[in-house]
């Protein structure tokens, strides 16, 4: 058995129906968007929250991203966005900044 060096929590929310965790890829000008649902928040004692979702590797590879009932996109780091359009919208323009 592994031992787990991760903090442990402090609590558990309910994440509201259809919130899901989004992740885009890209080949040439189509993009393939993966959404998986989130099942729960945990409370870390940073008081910071992280989507619970069924693949936990999916929240440790890389920032996470959600999209709200609501349609709003927020990332890990604060940034958001009014609709899933506006954020593939951004990442297509960080895309092509990266590229250049």
């Amino acid at each position: 058995m592994q031992k787990s060096y991760r903090q442990s929590g402090v609590g558990m929310l309910d994440a509201a129906p259809g919130t899901y965790m989004v992740h885009a890829y890209f080949d040439d000008n189509q993009v393939e968007l993966i959404k998986s649902n989130i099942l729960g928040w945990q409370v870390g004692q940073d008081r910071r929250l992280t989507p619970l979702v069924l693949d936990p590797r999916a929240v440790d590879d890389e920032g996470w991203v959600i999209q709200h009932p609501d349609g709003r996109i927020e990332s890990e780091d604060g940034r958001n966005w009014p609709s899933e359009d506006a954020w593939l919208t951004s990442q297509r323009r960080e895309r092509r900044r990266d590229a250049a």
